[in-house]
């Protein structure tokens, strides 16, 4: 007996006309407006590099600045953009 441990998450039965969602990170199965077609979905490559980090960090920064702020504060800003 097989067991997966990653469950299909499709809606509509597969091979269906009607069937969309991605299985096992793998096969991607979707609807155009001309046609149904199944993919091979490619895993996106994660390159590290030091301009990234450093947007990451102050990105984090900003958000936690942002999460210390008053609702008065925060409405102060929001009202200036």
């Amino acid at each position: 007996m097989i067991i997966l441990e990653a469950m299909a998450k499709l809606s509509g039965p597969l091979f269906s006309i009607a069937a969309h969602g991605t299985i096992g990170k793998a096969v991607t199965y979707s609807r155009r407006s001309t046609h149904n077609h199944a993919r091979y979905q490619k895993k996106q490559h994660d390159h590290y590099t030091l301009a990234r980090d450093l947007q990451r960090i102050k990105f984090g920064i900003a958000s936690r600045i942002w999460a210390n702020l008053t609702e008065e504060e925060k409405a102060t800003l929001e009202a200036t953009l």
